[in-house]
């Protein structure tokens, strides 16, 4: 397959990937957190996307320009072979790129790691061996208990602390966009809003013994 065609091949392949990432994520994010990491997600997919084309076609005039050619004998006389001012463009021009994506990734880790100082309610997972205990506390007063399943009603700000009693785990939410380790001895914050009714699934990504693959439960969000 001559060179143009594999570039020809993988720009679609590019594109159609991601059209059906923004197809998948077209929906309503399910809370403010995993909004902020959606928007940041397509800032930066949409940039590599643009540089990604970019690179492509500067690299295919490269090589129809300066192939081979019949009869060639001779490289092409009074070759430019340095250019300042293009290097100077390449180095700067990356290096204000990356300055603007660690602004806005350092923004969006401040969003969703700071842990508001009032919150709507407090949940406390609790993490075993091979289950999630949770105690849920309105500031109203009310207060649930229950293992594997959390019901929480949207639009609340949620404090979430994790702890564990036995080995380390990892409490994941990826619809919310949560996922905090549970060390024993220790306590760990987040929070997070819920914007979405629905049921997302609670999963555990920290290997945590034989029957880790069972430590799951879900998140029912109520209108």
């Amino acid at each position: 397959m001559h060179g143009a065609r594999r570039l020809g091949l993988l720009a679609v392949l590019s594109l159609s990937s991601l059209l059906v990432a923004a197809a998948t994520a077209s929906a309503a994010p399910a809370s403010t957190s995993m909004g902020a990491i959606d928007n940041l997600f397509w800032i930066v997919a949409l940039l590599a996307l643009a540089i990604g084309v970019f690179v492509g076609v500067v690299m295919l005039v490269a090589i129809l320009k300066f192939r081979v050619r019949r009869g060639h004998t001779k490289p092409l006389e009074h070759l430019k072979t340095s250019n300042h001012t293009l290097e100077a463009a390449w180095t700067i021009v990356p290096a204000i790129i990356l300055l603007v994506l660690g602004i806005l990734a350092f923004e969006t880790l401040t969003f969703t790691d700071t842990v508001p100082k009032t919150a709507d309610v407090t949940v406390t997972a609790i993490g075993h061996q091979w289950f999630w205990e949770f105690w849920t506390n309105y500031t109203n007063g009310a207060s649930f208990h229950s293992v594997g399943n959390l019901t929480l009603r949207s639009n609340l700000t949620v404090r979430l602390v994790v702890v564990s009693v036995d080995v380390a785990h990892s409490l994941f939410i990826p619809a919310i966009g949560i996922h905090i380790d549970a060390i024993p001895g220790h306590q760990n914050e987040i929070w997070f809003k819920p914007t979405l009714p629905g049921t997302y699934g609670i999963e555990c990504t920290q290997f945590c013994g034989l029957n880790h693959y069972s430590m799951v439960g879900t998140l029912d969000v109520t209108a």
